[in-house]
């Protein structure tokens, strides 16, 4: 938009309109004037004068005086933990009730086939703090971590000026969030790992340790609270990795628990996971009729509406202070659920360590009002690691060299109809896999024996129908491509 251009009436320049009003009483008693009376004529050029003073002090940079630039707007990030496709109301057909996270999609984009970089939380987070597959340095399980070397995208933002935050998990071995220079506050994991004690989580503000007496989310969301209200007049980015609704912790092995779970499902049973309790006092039993015999998932589910709300106290913050116009918030979860939490991915196939889309298709949403499309829903496959070309454009700020993502704007604006990505790729363990390769429709699954399944996802989102004999072309040729992109990769552990 182009700058408006303030005259006298224009209440935002009050200091220009003192000035102009001062030149033109300047000219009135200014002792080089004669010392007759002022006549009209000379009153009338003398007003000219004074009016043409402030409108030329007004006028856009090229006219006149400096403008102030545009204020750089905010960003919140929101990762959600094991937090399944079909746990969020507006892609489950509102199963699950979560009206707040519901209200990002109306008021933003939904991204109906939003990816992670991995099937687990390390990975994934990896992938997403710095725009690159993390298979780039080598952190292809939850043992790796992200060297220093490599730029996050909150420490680029603090390089430009941005006040920056983290609150909630950390599951990257190596530096902690507050020494790698990225955060100017932080109240996290007090070790990197994968849980944060609901009920009693211990915590590392800035380095220190300390337990708190709270529920984790509450907590997290009253910090996130507190953080916008104390840099409501700064650019900030925050970033809150909500531990919900990850399981407390293990108690039987997650392989085993998949077993059981899909042998009740073949047989038409219902499974009461063991699971300790994840949600507030009491509250599992507001859904305990709605889910009869299955005591975990009323417990998730509750776990997920303590979610959904804290999601909602960060929107009502905004609001609050003005800022919703002015802050571009994404939400996304680290990678899909798992019968382990009880979490749904349904309509797609498996679950949170797999590459299978139940594994790596996730809840993705984003706001910002003005430039994202409101209540649009965006089927093209992207991935979190477009989060950080996307932000670093829309604030102005020189992205590093080498990202893997891409500038989502111009797809959600209508300005550029292609596919934001010809290929999503997706690597664990080591290179023998699994692997597997998204290209549009098609999507290639390789499992760490040398299987290779095929599927149409526009035909065949549950990935039930294997085409790779009636396709073999296709096979061979995104064998191809997975085999380039992974001969790029290292192997081995990083950043330990």
């Amino acid at each position: 938009m182009g700058k408006k251009v303030c005259l006298i009436t224009d209440k935002r320049c009050p200091q220009r309109m003192v000035i102009g009003w001062v030149f033109l009483i300047a000219l009135n008693l200014s002792p080089s004037l004669p010392k007759k009376r002022t006549t009209p004529i000379m009153y009338k050029h003398s007003l000219l004068l004074g009016f043409g003073f402030q409108l030329l002090y007004c006028l856009p940079p090229a006219f006149g005086a400096p403008q102030p630039s545009p204020e750089k707007p905010n960003v919140i990030v929101i990762i959600a933990d094991d937090l399944g496709y079909g746990d969020v109301g507006c892609l489950s057909g509102g199963k699950v009730k979560t009206p707040n996270i519901d209200r990002l999609a109306q008021s933003g984009v939904k991204f109906t086939s939003g990816y992670v970089t991995a099937p687990l939380c390390g990975p994934s987070r990896a992938g997403f703090l710095t725009g690159r597959y993390q298979q780039r340095f080598g952190f292809r399980n939850n043992r790796g971590g992200i060297p220093t070397e490599h730029p996050l995208l909150p420490g680029v933002l603090h390089e430009a000026g941005y006040y920056t935050g983290l609150l909630g998990k950390w599951h990257s071995s190596g530096p902690m969030p507050h020494e790698r220079g990225c955060f100017d506050e932080t109240l996290c994991s007090h070790i990197s790992g994968p849980f944060i004690d609901y009920y009693r989580p211990k915590l590392a503000r800035n380095g220190k340790t300390e337990v708190y007496h709270e529920y984790s989310t509450d907590l997290f969301a009253r910090e996130a609270e507190d953080f916008i209200e104390r840099n409501k007049n700064k650019p900030f980015a925050l970033t809150i990795a909500f531990n919900a609704p990850h399981i407390l912790r293990v108690e039987k092995p997650a392989e085993q628990i998949r077993a059981e779970w899909d042998k009740a499902n073949h047989e038409g049973k219902v499974l009461d996971i063991p699971k300790i309790p994840t949600a507030r006092s009491g509250e599992s039993q507001k859904y305990a009729a709605q889910y009869p015999g299955d005591s975990a998932r009323a417990d998730t589910v509750a776990t997920i509406e303590a979610l959904d709300q804290a999601v909602g106290r960060i929107i009502d913050k905004l609001q609050q202070v003005h800022l919703n116009k002015n802050t571009m918030i994404f939400l996304f979860a680290d990678n899909g659920g798992h019968p382990e939490n009880r979490s749904e991915n349904l309509p797609l196939r498996d679950y949170k360590w797999e590459l299978y889309e139940g594994g790596i298709r996730v809840p993705f949403l984003a706001t910002y009002p003005g430039v994202f499309p409101e209540g649009f829903t965006y089927a093209a496959p992207v991935s979190t690691l477009d989060i950080f070309p996307t932000v670093t454009a829309l604030c102005g700020v020189t992205p590093p060299d080498n990202l893997d993502g891409v500038n989502l704007t111009p797809y959600l604006k209508g300005q550029n109809n292609e596919l934001p990505h010809n290929e999503l790729y997706f690597s664990m363990h080591d290179k023998k896999g699994p692997h597997a390769i998204r290209a549009n429709n098609w999507k290639l699954v390789m499992d760490s024996n040398g299987g290779s399944y095929l599927f149409d996802l526009s035909k065949d989102l549950g990935e039930k129908n294997n085409l790779g004999t009636s396709h073999p072309t296709r096979v061979q040729e995104l064998t191809a491509k997975l085999k380039a992109w992974s001969a790029q990769m290292p192997i081995g552990d990083a950043g330990k």
